[in-house]
């Protein structure tokens, strides 16, 4: 799980451990102290103990500073001070960033960094780091080789993991990620993913499952991208469409009649009692939502509710079943329970990328070599399609891992072949 400090942590007064000096070119002309340099006193402010010591880079500024505009700047700015000794011309602090994602940058610099599939891969905090800086300094360009690898690194962090009551930091961390990649597709995933588990709180705020709010706190390290709380506001309001529409028109049309008509569009199929059935089911499913205060039922607006613990009630309580139509609506077969019929409706659910987010997308797509990744692998669905429900976003998944699973199976018979023929 992604971690989040304080950045606001109290300075002390006790001793500084020193930082870690890297050489990576001892004729450089440039120490680049990147961090801040942790308490001795391990009793101290916890925040800033968790948090990697400062490390000194010896480096070269021309292979630094040339990585992009942005970053040259800083690193030529009037910030940079003259260094004492003989070894280098100046130094540069930069306490506000990350000392090991900077060190996966001047690795990828100086060509340290391993290429081949099996050689190195990065967790969720460090891609997260590492994204951050990119998105800073606008490095994104150097990550061609690696974006799409560290990818299906983040896999294990959503597929298949339940978030029903638990913090939903990693799938925030997740969406700053795909955002700096311009991965369309699991950008758009992550938006409904925390759309589906965001509740309200009392003031009007996103929140999720943890109580934690989402993309509020000011102390939380993780970045917005800049439309993402609108996007996700907007999404969960649909959702919540969605399922309220749905258990209105169960219970006003399955169990209470058409238009106030004494009849009903549909009958049990294997001749049971079907009012005696039906007041039972009635009388289950308004218990039910009075017991979780959303009796009478009111607009998607004014539900607090996350979409997702609307839908759990459902799964809770089996003895709500789904209705199968059958012979043009004259009879009904119990088949199921309502919880799954909503799970798959849910799949179906549609979210158009607004045309900035969309835009931006693309642009770090081509950056980050994300694009002619796709285009070179022929994903059946196309990348920028800009409008994406589940259903898609997990076949688009499911296409590229299998691809990468064939590019790795072929670059290891590959290597195997090398290595026969070199002995």
């Amino acid at each position: 799980m992604a971690l989040r400090y304080s950045s606001k942590s109290s300075d002390c007064s006790h001793p500084r451990i020193p930082p870690t000096v890297e050489v990576f070119d001892p004729r450089g002309d440039m120490l680049l102290l990147v961090g801040k340099q942790r308490c001795t006193n391990r009793s101290c402010n916890g925040g800033q103990n968790r948090r990697p010591n400062a490390i000194c880079f010896h480096v070269n500024s021309a292979i630094i500073a040339g990585a992009s505009p942005a970053f040259g700047f800083v690193l030529y700015s009037p910030s940079a001070v003259a260094a004492k000794g003989d070894d280098v011309d100046w130094a540069v602090k930069l306490p506000d960033d990350d000392p090991q994602a900077m060190k996966t940058i001047i690795n990828i610099l100086y060509g340290h960094y391993p290429i081949t599939l099996s050689d190195e891969h990065v967790n969720l905090e460090q891609l997260l780091h590492i994204t951050t800086l990119a998105n800073k300094y606008d490095l994104v360009h150097l990550f061609s080789e690696w974006s799409a690898r560290w990818v299906r690194d983040m896999e294990c962090y959503w597929v298949g993991r339940k978030f029903v009551r638990q913090s939903i930091e990693d799938l925030e961390s997740l969406l700053w990620i795909y955002w700096v990649l311009g991965h369309e597709p699991l950008y758009t995933y992550m938006i409904l993913q925390i759309a589906f588990h965001s509740e309200l709180d009392a003031a009007g705020k996103l929140t999720d499952p943890a109580e934690q709010l989402c993309f509020t706190n000011e102390f939380h390290q993780v970045p917005v991208p800049p439309y993402a709380p609108i996007e996700i506001g907007h999404s969960r309001i649909e959702v919540l469409k969605i399922i309220r529409k749905d258990i209105k028109e169960t219970l006003e049309t399955h169990l209470h009649g058409s238009q106030n008509k004494n009849w009903l569009p549909c009958r049990r199929m294997d001749g049971g009692n079907d009012w005696t059935w039906r007041r039972s089911i009635l009388r289950a499913f308004v218990e039910m939502l009075e017991a979780e205060g959303i009796w009478p039922l009111p607009s998607a607006y004014e539900l607090t509710a996350s979409p997702r613990s609307l839908v759990e009630m459902f799964r809770a309580s089996p003895s709500i079943p789904s209705f199968a139509h059958h012979h043009d609506g004259r009879y009904c077969d119990p088949s199921g329970t309502f919880w799954e019929r909503i799970e798959k409706l849910l799949r179906e659910v549609r979210f158009t990328l607004p045309a900035p987010s969309a835009k931006r997308l693309r642009e770090q797509a081509a950056k980050s070599g994300l694009a002619s990744h796709f285009t070179s692998t022929g994903p059946k669905i196309n990348l920028d399609k800009g409008d994406w429900n589940i259903k898609e976003i997990l076949e688009f998944v499911e296409f590229q891992g299998a691809v990468t699973e064939m590019e790795r199976a072929a670059s290891e018979m590959g290597r195997v072949f090398s290595d026969k023929q070199v002995h």
